[in-house]
């Protein structure tokens, strides 16, 4: 009978390391949401320079009738650029992009541009496969918020808009306004009167998302409330619709 040779101690532990190595599992690259990343002035110390994005936008003027119009070209502001070039950048699972610069074009549909590079980190940098969380409160920051409202601000493309002014609403007598400044009521308020009617479609979008359009799209005509919203699904994926209102004061 032939026996086997004993494996000496140092073979087994040679096994037991190779077999736990081989095992474990590759650490996947974290996503981030737009508030987690962070936008610096230069390259930060152990990291190295990765991928250039950029992203643009066109505004539209205010007071105009306007249909299938991209969500993007509706809410044109540094601010939102800025938020999609965050948001690519915790796609990619990079938590921070630097050397931000934007650029404004006049004309009759003025252009915003902002371009930034991400920062990559080197072999010095520890990884975080669980994400990170920057402010830790009690309550969500502005920025969180943002990201509940509007959670891939990078699909504003997708989205199309529309706004069809009342009389009122054509001459365009309030200033633009955050989406935030735009409350979203079922019935609505007394004495605010009618500046048009808006919507949102998306054919991979949920409700939350074209809910958020329509109070950017309001904004935009200088709305304070959009009212009656209704969502319903036809050939274009769903669609929302509301009727925007004035605002109290301009």
């Amino acid at each position: 009978m032939r026996l086997l040779a004993p494996w000496t101690f140092a073979s087994l532990v040679s096994f037991a390391l190779t077999t736990a190595c081989s095992s474990t599992p590759t650490p996947k690259l974290a996503k981030y949401q737009p508030s987690d990343v962070r936008e610096l002035a230069a390259l930060p110390a152990g990291y190295t320079s990765g991928q250039t994005l950029s992203t643009a936008c066109s505004r539209l003027p205010r007071g105009a009738a306007f249909e299938n119009e991209s969500l993007a070209n509706v809410d044109c502001n540094e601010a939102r650029l800025s938020r999609v070039l965050r948001a690519r950048t915790g796609e990619l699972g990079r938590r921070f992009l630097f050397g931000k610069t934007c650029r404004a074009r006049g004309g009759a549909r003025g252009r915003v541009e902002c371009s930034a590079t991400v920062a990559v980190p080197g072999p010095s940098v520890g990884l975080d496969p669980h994400g990170v969380a920057w402010d830790v409160g009690p309550a969500p920051s502005a920025a969180q918020v943002q990201d509940i409202d509007e959670s891939r601000p990078q699909d504003a493309e997708m989205i199309r808009v529309a706004y069809a002014p009342t009389k009122l609403g054509e001459r365009g007598l309030f200033g633009r306004r955050a989406y935030d400044a735009v409350a979203e009521t079922h019935f609505p308020s007394v004495g605010r009167a009618e500046l048009g009617q808006v919507s949102a479609r998306c054919e991979a979008c949920d409700a939350l998302l074209l809910r958020h359009a329509l109070r950017a799209t309001a904004g935009n005509a200088g709305a304070g409330e959009v009212t009656s919203v209704k969502c319903f699904q036809d050939d274009g994926g769903l669609r929302c619709v509301a009727t925007a209102l004035a605002p109290w004061r301009s």
